[in-house]
């Protein structure tokens, strides 16, 4: 069975980079998309982002690795991560491995673009 490649696309409010995420966010032994995209706003100095999470349908251990390396290359640089709108499996991931107290979690986007620093 052939498995939907994850989709990354990203679009900029204010100065928020929202990120959205759809399919898998399952980096495994290739390369990891989220936190090469990450990296390459940071290195233009872009320091706040949203991830979408609403089309995600999988997280695994690796792609839970992918969120807290940028949680960490942003923190760096004095900025924030946050999330918006995890589907209930993906909350359930985020409660188990306790990343639901590190992120803040939106499910309004308009509500998460307010709460980042002006």
């Amino acid at each position: 069975m052939m498995r939907r490649p994850t989709k990354i696309i990203s679009r900029q409010v204010e100065a928020i980079r929202i990120v959205k995420i759809t399919g898998r966010l399952d980096p495994g032994d290739g390369p990891d998309q989220l936190s090469e995209l990450v990296q390459k706003f940071i290195e233009e100095d872009e320091i706040n982002f949203l991830l979408d999470l609403r089309a995600v349908t999988y997280i695994s251990s690796t792609g839970v690795g992918s969120l807290i390396k940028c949680y960490r290359a942003v923190l760096k640089k004095k900025g924030q991560v946050k999330l918006l709108s995890p589907s209930q499996s993906v909350k359930n991931i985020l409660a188990i491995s306790k990343l639901d107290g590190v992120f803040d979690i939106f499910s309004e986007e308009k509500e998460a673009i307010a709460s980042f620093p002006k």
